[in-house]
């Protein structure tokens, strides 16, 4: 009998901090706050609810090592309590989160791990930007080494053919008059010129195309 005449006022002293704790938070008084969840917790430190509000608590400020914790004893002394448990698996959750997120960055400043660069968020802008100067560099960026390798070869290999085929230096003289004014010509475009301009502007259109949607698509995934 004596333990339970005990209990009670402590329990109601508890439930009027809490009470006193939850109007503070409302109003932004966090320090009140915290200082009155202390309170509890030297009353009852083995109210699982106290802690509960204390995870709330450090929650909402963005601690989120300090809620896993809170949630954590609450869970331990309330284990059949649901919405202890979500709580608890959702501190989990983000502070896993986190410390990936942390771990990534850290790595990739360091240069320690290369390919988790490629993992860090893309300038959809630049990597357009890029694209326009020389198709692949935009693709590079992104960290799509095989497909900048191939569409920065075919660019360099067309216009190594175009130097190599007969007139290939007159080419762009040719390409813009033919372009502008054909009869201003000078000695012919050959339709294997006209073919390689086409593949060469296709290439080039694909490059800046793709590299800003390729870094866009890159971000979500992040």
């Amino acid at each position: 009998m004596a333990p339970h005449s005990e209990l009670d006022p402590k329990r109601d002293e508890v439930e009027r901090l809490l009470r006193q704790a939850h109007i503070e938070k409302m109003r932004g008084q966090s320090e009140q706050a915290r200082a009155t969840l202390q309170q509890a917790l030297e009353l009852m430190p083995d109210a699982p609810d106290v802690w509960e509000l204390l995870g709330d608590y450090r929650r909402e400020v963005g601690d989120w090592k300090g809620a896993h914790e809170a949630y954590q004893k609450a869970h331990e002394l309330a284990p059949e309590n649901p919405h202890i448990e979500r709580k608890f698996a959702e501190a989990v959750l983000m502070l896993s989160r986190q410390q990936e997120q942390y771990q990534m960055w850290e790595r990739a400043l360091e240069g320690k791990d290369s390919a988790d660069a490629t993992l860090l968020p893309r300038n959809p802008g630049l990597a357009f930007l890029l694209s326009m100067l020389m198709p692949g560099v935009g693709q590079l960026y992104n960290g799509q080494w095989v497909k900048g390798g191939v569409l920065i070869a075919l660019w360099v290999l067309g216009w190594v053919v175009f130097m190599l085929t007969p007139g290939g230096s007159d080419f762009v003289y040719n390409l813009l008059a033919y372009l502008v004014n054909p009869t201003r010509v000078r000695g012919g475009i050959s339709s294997f010129q006209v073919m390689l301009a086409l593949l060469l502007f296709l290439v080039w259109v694909y490059a800046i195309i793709d590299a800003p949607l390729s870094a866009a698509a890159r971000n979500r995934r992040i």
